[in-house]
């Protein structure tokens, strides 16, 4: 029967019209339903195997391929779910909340009803559970905040000082969720519901599971009789009740069948709807796929119910009356590792699973996902999409400096890897190519400090495909190893390389890197050939730039050139157009910035380094572009032992109370951290090499004399794309005297 409607049609329309059309035509398929045996710790005890980092990719892969229950395979999940959850830890740790409440979740979601046991939750994991609560308590989200405490209080011991502590917050948070519970009866029935839903989603009990659709049938039965008496009265309601009855009617079926569905329970899910009002107002092309993979439990009819909710969250959502974001997210997990494990040879299902793992913290098994799924003899396209995500999975870990979960991934990316090589020299042209993964890990590598897992990376990765970027970034890291002449044979191949034509600007920051090598080397002949070569190239590049981005690059590697023949006003000229090509550009005018606070930092040119700051202030440049560069202005100021005139002050102070690490820098730069303080609050191999930088240059200004050594081992540090690392070794270099080529041309 057709529903009348609360608002014009086309309004409530428009948002059903849209999920239908996300999830309409059908294929067929089904369900297994799983087990429920009982609450967290009911089950008995197992023989709990200890999962370690090593270990943690193929267990991990392990668990999701196949969820047929044995008395082993709960021993292993236990053993993952502790990992991963030592993973959050870890992640809460260095300092990245977010990453780590998706890897408690990720740990979580992996639990399904009848799985869970107490042992899952160790003192690691107590402790990830605990920064999970203190990030998501201010968002609101109580059924989670529920479910997780109460969790950390099965994991402590009774009488505990601690466990009592999470009874108060949990007695706490009742009286709260039962305050709040304000407005119309609608509205109570939405918070009800959703509050409901939010636990079911990490609380696998089948309880809680009922609780929480009994919620969402309550909540829809009375939107729909609201929508009756509005249609029957004509009396205009309460917006706040309105938006929720709207809300119940577009998203109440849907919300439905994802609660079952994040469990992989589509009879379930088919069973809730139809015995309930849910059956009214669940989109029917959503309604039949679940019915196809009730009936059939196939790994099709599960793949086009997985793709229905991926393709619904790309598309845009009605922010109040659409379904709850963790609710579809927990459906397109549920329905993405049924199809995967209904048919583990299908690749868009292994891509699909590996996509959510990836988002869920747990990339480390994606790379064994996807090569199982790829055969023997994988087509390009498909084995260069692989390697795609791969990238993409690295890229993730890198974004939060998580250099362990890169390692981790890229071990078990072997198989896939020695696919792509065998492809490669069958004459096949991948995109992205295995070198490509080798280069990128080979990076994170180097930004963790590791110059020597690094190295071969690097070599395997160019001696596979050759570039300009590429054997720069080796023969800078060969630099760092103290090997000088295998460093310029790197360079000489990358002047050669195949992409030579096409990467001017590498070619010059080439040229500038051999420079620097002979200057280190004191073949000052040598030197002058490098940098005439690099000048050379730079003023080919200029000539030939079109885009403002290029040619202000192309001008401060020119300034940088010019310093080298200690031309400081062609130097200057050069940066100065560089900063009127994009003064329009924040992004770019910061690093213009940095370059040229950078270079007077150097010179000991402070009225150049307050000029170029300014420029940065009056820029609005990014936060962090500003402390970076006040800093630098204030130990030039410290050491020139001149009064400060406020403009480093500037910009360190927006920073000052921040969390992060440009906050504690600009805090020990205004005196609030001692050095030792930093030194302890660096986390990473980059923040440690900084904490060495920073406080050694406030050490020379003040006086030490052993100021430069310290300087000399930042100038060493493997991790070579900090400036800092460049400053500390511009300021110890061996002055040459190189005169400009005669006729050059300058600008």
């Amino acid at each position: 029967m057709s529903l009348p409607t609360l608002f014009p049609r086309r309004r409530l329309a428009r948002g059903l019209a849209a999920l239908a059309l996300a999830l309409s035509p059908l294929a067929c398929g089904a369900s297994g339903t799983p087990g429920a045996k009982g609450p967290p710790g009911a089950e008995g005890r197992v023989a709990v195997v200890e999962v370690r980092d090593a270990d943690f990719s193929g267990s991990l892969y392990t668990i999701v391929r196949d969820g047929k229950q044995s008395p082993q395979r709960t021993g292993l999940l236990i053993g993952v779910v502790r990992r991963q959850l030592a993973h959050a830890a870890a992640r809460f740790h260095a300092g990245q909340p977010d990453r780590a409440v998706d890897s408690v979740l990720g740990a979580l979601y992996l639990v399904r009803p009848g799985e869970g046991h107490a042992e899952m939750i160790d003192a690691v994991g107590e402790r990830a559970l605990a920064g999970a609560i203190e990030r998501m308590s201010p968002r609101g989200d109580e059924g989670r905040v529920r479910a997780l405490m109460e969790l950390r209080a099965a994991a402590l011991p009774r009488g505990s000082r601690a466990r009592a502590e999470v009874d108060e917050h949990l007695a706490a948070l009742d009286r709260w969720m039962k305050e709040t519970r304000t407005g119309g009866p609608l509205e109570q029935l939405g918070m009800e519901q959703r509050a409901s839903v939010s636990r079911a989603l990490i609380d696998s009990r089948p309880e809680t599971i009922q609780r929480a659709a009994a919620a969402t049938a309550a909540w829809i039965d009375r939107a729909i009789e609201f929508n009756i008496e509005y249609r029957q009265g004509g009396k205009r309601p309460e917006r706040e009740e309105a938006v929720e009855a709207a809300r119940a009617l577009e998203s109440g079926g849907a919300s439905m069948a994802a609660l079952l569905l994040r469990y992989g329970d589509a009879k379930g899910a088919l069973d809730q709807i139809d015995r309930t009002s849910a059956r009214r107002v669940i989109p029917p092309g959503l309604y039949e796929r679940i019915k196809a993979a009730a009936s059939s439990d196939d790994a099709v009819s599960w793949q086009a119910l997985a793709t229905a909710f991926a393709l619904h969250d790309t598309q845009e959502r009605d922010a109040e009356t659409g379904m709850l974001q963790d609710l579809l997210n927990g459906a397109i997990w549920g329905t993405a590792l049924e199809a995967y494990r209904r048919d583990p040879l299908s690749y868009d299902s292994a891509t699909l699973l590996s996509q959510v793992m990836i988002r869920l913290g747990m990339s480390e098994a994606t790379p064994l996902v996807v090569a199982g799924a790829l055969g023997d003899r994988p087509s390009p396209g498909a084995l260069g999409a692989a390697l795609g995500l791969l990238l993409g999975a690295l890229s993730e870990e890198a974004s939060t400096d998580d250099f362990e979960a890169a390692r981790r991934t890229y071990s078990a990316a072997g198989p896939l890897l020695a696919l792509a090589d065998r492809a490669a020299r069958g004459g096949a042209v991948l995109d992205p190519s295995g070198a490509r993964v080798r280069s990128l890990m080979a990076s994170l590598e180097l930004r963790a400090g590791h110059l020597a897992g690094a190295l071969p990376l690097l070599r395997a990765a160019t001696a596979a495909e050759p570039t300009v970027n590429g054997l720069t970034l080796l023969a800078m890291a060969e630099r760092q190893s103290g090997e000088l002449q295998a460093a310029l044979e790197d360079v000489r191949r990358a002047l050669g390389a195949p992409d030579a034509r096409t990467a001017p600007l590498e070619i010059i920051q080439a040229h500038l890197l051999a420079f620097e090598l002979h200057r280190e080397a004191g073949t000052q002949e040598r030197a002058k050939e490098s940098l005439d070569a690099a000048l050379a190239a730079a003023l080919d590049a200029r000539q030939r730039a079109r885009d403002p981005g290029t040619k202000a690059r192309t001008e401060r590697l020119l300034g940088r050139i010019l310093d080298g023949y200690g031309d400081e006003k062609g130097a200057t000229r050069a940066y100065e157009r560089a900063f009127a090509l994009v003064a329009a550009e924040p992004p770019q005018l910061g690093a213009t910035m940095l370059d040229a606070v950078g270079r007077a930092l150097v010179e000991r040119d402070l009225p150049a380094a307050r000029r170029a700051l300014k420029r940065g202030l009056e820029a609005n440049v990014d936060e962090e572009d500003l402390v970076y560069g006040g800093l630098w202005v204030l130990l030039l100021e410290r050491a020139l032992g001149v009064a400060t005139d406020g403009t480093a002050g500037r910009a360190l102070d927006s920073a000052a109370n921040r969390a992060s690490w440009t906050g504690k820098l600009a805090a020990w730069a205004n005196g609030r951290l001692s050095d030792a303080d930093l030194g302890k609050l660096a986390q990473s191999a980059a923040q440690r090499v900084e904490t060495q930088f920073y406080t050694a240059m406030a050490k020379k200004a003040a006086g030490d004399a052993g100021a430069d050594e310290r300087l000399r081992a930042v100038s060493k540090s493997p991790v070579i794309d900090l400036l800092e690392v460049h400053l500390a070794r511009e300021m110890l270099a061996p002055e040459l005297r190189i005169e400009l080529p005669r006729n050059a041309g300058l600008p």
